[in-house]
């Protein structure tokens, strides 16, 4: 048995001196095999950093706005760059490595952060010129802000906007193919020791392309707007939410805005009253049933013309009514390119970012602007000997003063309007109708068409009109509890609304009066309605083929003082209880233009706790199985 065991160890220990040798020659023959690999990897790495470094010094020179040195770093960049891919693959062109999936899934890695650079590169390539011819126009303005431009040069910056669409439409696209390179990288791997510096840039890159999907809709309005190509005539409505209207307010000003190659030619604003009173027995238009019950009206006038929650619906009424007045005592009025709704909100983050606004003695800031107004039109112009006709003269002023400075805004200054711009679009202060349909698009693309959405999940929107209760929006606080339950007996839904009034009587506020609509989806079934006074709330259950929506409909008061609460309960139709069987369920709430909802909670069918936030701007809740 011991020889046995000898000879057996014997033989096992010429396996293993021959099994070494084919191992030591494979590796010989490995490293001959991958010299070249070594090589071509040795030279992408070298051309990559190099990519790298001269990509960092373009960075830097456009913060310097050395646009030639920026531009003389980015070419290189992106030749060093490519150089480094064609190392890359004929490194991946080695057999050994084809067949050996650890080493191909690192080379991989090391193409898609070096693919990432290339567009960069390329990027930077193409956007420097806009930049550049850009910053040249404006540094031949004698105060370096767009109001000291000569009128050709206004025109070359608004064409060069205009025109450079496509470039910047590219410049989105690669940011997006550079987010889907970096996504690719495996956390594990060759690139471990760069993988947060890898999320850094990830994340400026993120907010880049988010920044580019907002500017690209809003840089294409701005020519449009400013009367490029053509001339252009803009009907503004100026509304107050602190009496608050289906589209964000009551009308009390409408504007006539007139613009030619970014110069404006005309603005002027006045009371909507001043329209109105003129049409007096000249005008007909039946008004909304609520309208002509709650406002004792019977006829439909511009300071009522918002009705429809819709921007684009009320949008061409009020168009329609303003023509029809003014056509009615004989005047005429210019063919507008579309209509523009402007909320307090925007104009009090306008003085904000311009400065204070003094006027006749009295200075409007971004805290005081709309209390202070409220009141200079409605009590203190009394005092200033200002008759009842004229008292809203001031308002005018304001508009005159804010667009001076905001056309002799520096240069280095206009971030902040765009930031401005774009938080008051998402929170609906601005509202965009445009009869030309690309136009539209744009500003549809913007989120700036205060349309009632059409999607096909769950849907609310809750709509209030304050009827003859003079401003006391601005002291009623109020909340929304929307909960969903059930799924396999169907979807069924419960609304609280919530309305504190924490004013009294005065010349302000009195007792609030609303005529509140709820927005659900087509096909909702009512179950109950409570907490409001039944012998008022004028109960209605519609289906609205135009907004595609079933509205519940009613009319409701709360004392100064005092709460109130109504809960509806509805029944959801039967889609969605079936989407909700096949692992689906979205929501999109949608704000009401004007409306301060202080509190929003949302308890989604399935789940063990609401959700607690608030409706500053349109929300999406939601869950999904698959």
């Amino acid at each position: 048995m011991a020889l046995a065991w000898r000879r057996l160890t014997i033989i096992f220990l010429k396996i293993l001196k021959y099994a070494l040798l084919i191992v030591v020659a494979l590796f010989i023959l490995a490293l001959i095999l991958l010299s070249n690999v070594f090589y071509d990897l040795k030279s992408a790495a070298q051309n990559g950093l190099a990519g790298k470094n001269q990509l960092l010094s373009a960075a830097s020179a456009v913060k310097a706005k050395n646009w030639d040195a920026a531009l003389g770093a980015a070419t290189p960049a992106a030749q060093n760059f490519n150089v480094a891919l064609g190392n890359l693959d004929k490194a991946r062109s080695n057999k050994l490595l084809k067949n050996f999936p650890p080493f191909a899934n690192q080379i991989n890695d090391l193409e898609y952060v070096l693919k990432t650079g290339e567009i960069l590169s390329r990027s930077l390539m193409s956007a420097l010129p806009i930049a550049q011819d850009l910053q040249s126009i404006i540094s031949g303005a004698a105060g370096g802000d767009f109001s000291s431009l000569k009128k050709e040069d206004k025109a070359r910056f608004l064409r060069l906007i205009y025109e450079s669409g496509p470039e910047v439409n590219g410049l989105k696209a690669n940011l997006d193919l550079a987010l889907m390179n970096l996504d690719k990288i495996h956390r594990i791997g060759i690139l471990w020791p760069a993988y947060q510096q890898l999320s850094d840039l990830r994340s400026q890159l993120q907010t880049a392309d988010s920044l580019l999907t907002e500017l690209i809709p809003l840089s294409q309005l701005l020519p449009g707007l400013a009367g490029y190509p053509q001339t252009a005539n803009w009907l503004l409505i100026l509304q107050n939410n602190s009496e608050l209207r289906p589209t964000g307010g009551f009308i009390g000003n409408y504007g006539l805005l007139t613009t030619d190659n970014g110069e404006i030619v005309s603005l002027s604003s006045d009371d909507s009253y001043h329209v109105d009173m003129p049409a007096v027995g000249k005008w007909r238009m039946t008004p909304p049933a609520p309208l002509a019950k709650y406002l004792k009206v019977s006829e439909w006038y511009l300071r009522d013309a918002n009705w429809s929650p819709d921007w684009l619906t009320a949008a061409q009424k009020i168009q329609e009514i303003y023509r029809g007045e003014v056509g009615a005592v004989g005047s005429s009025t210019p063919e507008f390119n579309g209509v523009i709704a402007v909320n307090p909100e925007l104009v009090a983050d306008l003085i904000n970012l311009t400065g204070p606004v003094t006027i006749s003695g009295q200075t409007y800031d971004a805290s005081n602007f709309q209390d202070l107004l409220q009141y200079t039109v409605e009590v203190g112009y009394k005092d200033q000997n200002i008759s009842s006709w004229d008292r809203k003269q001031v308002i005018n002023d304001i508009m005159t003063e804010i667009k001076k400075r905001l056309f002799a805004l520096p240069a280095d200054r206009w971030p902040e309007l765009l930031t401005i711009l774009k938080r008051n679009l998402a929170a609906k202060n601005i509202q965009l109708y445009f009869k030309d349909p690309a136009l539209a698009d744009l500003a549809m693309g913007l989120g700036a068409t205060g349309r009632v959405a059409s999607p096909d999940g769950d849907y609310l929107m809750v709509v209030d009109a304050n009827l003859a209760a003079f401003k006391t929006d601005s002291v009623v606080k109020k909340g929304i509890d929307y909960s969903v339950k059930g799924v396999n007996g169907g979807l069924t839904a419960t609304l609280k609304l919530t309305y504190e009034h924490t004013g009294g009587f005065d010349w302000r506020t009195t007792t609030y009066r609303s005529y509140t609509r709820i927005l659900a989806p087509l096909g909702s079934r009512l179950i109950s309605l409570a907490g409001a006074d039944e012998k008022t709330y004028d109960l209605s259950v519609t289906d609205d083929p135009i907004l595609n929506k079933t509205v519940f409909a009613f009319f409701f008061t709360v004392e100064p003082g005092a709460n109130r609460t109504l809960t509806l309960n509805y029944r959801l139709p039967d889609n969605l209880a079936a989407q909700a069987r096949a692992g689906q369920y979205h929501l999109l709430i949608q704000k009401q233009s004007g409306r301060k909802t202080g509190s929003l909670s949302v308890f989604l069918p399935g789940a063990k706790t609401p959700i607690q936030t608030d409706l500053n701007t349109d929300k999406t809740f939601g869950w999904s199985e698959r």
